[in-house]
């Protein structure tokens, strides 16, 4: 009995440092009366140097209307953010109503008319602001802890692995003046 409970212990004191270090890939980036905006930290991809890929999920408190005079409450769009100053593309948007019911899917804009998108500027006062300035404080945190990591035990095979190509010409000897 004691045995098991000890291994009971032993097991707990190692799992429960794992799962509270553990960060949920979903965070609350901004939260008032009318909205809560929420942040998808597994899908942040870099498109191009300061410009990255988010998905972001708007849970509004009462229902918006479409221009098709159709009701939603939750908008999870795709958006590629630059951080200074923060500026928007979005490329995605999809609506649901509650339980998770789609609305309406938007699709995805083709990359070729993403290139001539306009960066939007959110509005200041505004909840998009104010989230995604939340967003790029993550990013830009993010980006400073990547640009300083330690290289992967992977990365380091691929490395040596790939090694140069010898020099063409011939070692010359050296040689000493007595």
């Amino acid at each position: 009995m004691i045995r098991y409970a000890s291994r009971f212990v032993l097991i707990a004191c190692l799992a429960i440092p794992c799962v509270a270090g553990a960060q949920a890939p979903w965070r609350q980036v901004y939260k008032d009366s009318d909205v809560t905006v929420v942040f998808d930290t597994a899908t942040i991809a870099l498109q191009s140097p300061g410009t990255w890929t988010t998905v972001t999920s708007w849970d509004y408190a009462r229902p918006r209307i479409l221009e098709n005079k159709k009701q939603y409450t939750r908008l999870v769009e795709r958006a590629h953010v630059r951080c200074s100053p923060v500026r928007v593309k979005r490329v995605r948007s999809t609506v649901y109503v509650g339980n998770n019911v789609l609305v309406r899917d938007e699709g995805e804009v083709d990359p070729r008319d993403q290139a001539h998108m306009v960066w939007d500027r959110p509005k200041p006062g505004t909840a998009g602001k104010n989230a995604f300035e939340s967003i790029c404080g993550i990013l830009t945190k993010r980006s400073r802890s990547s640009a300083v990591a330690p290289v992967k035990p992977s990365q380091a095979t691929e490395k040596s692995a790939v090694k140069p190509a010898p020099s063409t010409a011939p070692a010359k000897k050296k040689t000493t003046d007595t």
